[in-house]
């Protein structure tokens, strides 16, 4: 595999499609917006106790964030259905268009994410069940000297179902994203979970292959990340500025990634609404 033609392809359909069209760039920065304003709406809410010196109650609070965590899923709906059409192998750059259609898919597509990882999520509730379970006779026994010698073994019990939960994370990110690019080309959901033909797919780019190619993705990311989080300032606008570059960088990668694999089972055309 080719990875700097891989690199510069996604590059190069990223900076013509989003600076060309500047009108999407700034659709796809509101976009992003959008998720975080729940969150800000529950601190406005809270901002006139805070200046009186008194907090709301901890069930009021933790509901508040709850209900805003919900909503910010849902509004960040329109950006999951607009990056499918991307994974659908559309070029140039789709403008942003159809909001009924891409809330839709956003959604599906979010319902799919929560079906790969609730193995992760139930492996990281058990073991914090039964730390927390574990730990409370511990914790009430205790005198002033708090026993740590007596909690490491449930420490240890925590670091590794948390290790075993990264583990299996990783396994399902590698059949979740080309399965999401399935569903993208046939607008089924079970085609999501299609893991024969997910496992024919990657077999065709290479299992190596296709994990470095993964990595190399996720180092590039993050070297961006990084630089621009030490912008003094400024840093957190250009992060913002720059987030659907990334985005859009990231889902065109990773479909020419799958259609390196020279799939014939899924055509890339756009699913009928």
């Amino acid at each position: 595999m080719d990875y700097s033609t891989l690199i510069g392809n996604s590059f190069e359909y990223t900076k013509d499609g989003l600076t060309k069209n500047l009108a999407t760039w700034i659709i796809l920065i509101i976009l992003t917006i959008l998720p975080v304003i729940p969150f800000i709406l529950v601190l406005i809410l809270m901002l006139p106790s805070m200046m009186t010196g008194t907090m709301p109650d901890i069930p009021t609070l933790i509901g508040g964030f709850v209900i805003a965590f919900i909503i910010a899923i849902i509004l960040g709906a329109f950006y999951m259905g607009y990056l499918l059409k991307i994974l659908r192998g559309e070029v140039p750059l789709p403008a942003v268009s159809g909001f009924g259609k891409l809330f839709i898919d956003g959604i599906k597509y979010l319902v799919i994410e929560i079906i790969y990882f609730l193995p992760v999520l139930i492996i990281l509730a058990i073991t914090a069940g039964a730390a927390i379970m574990s730990a409370l006779p511990i914790i009430m026994a205790m005198d002033a000297e708090p026993d740590f010698d007596a909690l490491m073994p449930i420490l240890g019990g925590v670091i590794l179902g948390v290790l075993l939960a990264l583990i299996v994370a990783f396994i399902l990110g590698l059949f979740a994203i080309i399965g999401v690019v399935r569903f993208a080309r046939t607008g089924k959901i079970g085609e999501a979970f299609n893991f024969s033909a997910i496992m024919a797919a990657i077999g065709k780019i290479g299992w190596g292959s296709y994990i470095l190619a993964l990595i190399i993705m996720g180092v590039l990311v993050a070297i961006v990340q990084v630089v621009v989080s030490i912008i003094p300032y400024i840093g957190g606008l250009i992060q913002l500025i720059i987030s659907p570059f990334i985005a859009v960088f990231v889902a065109r990668y990773v479909c020419l990634l799958y259609e390196s694999a020279d799939e014939t089972v899924v055509p890339s055309t756009t699913p009928s609404p």
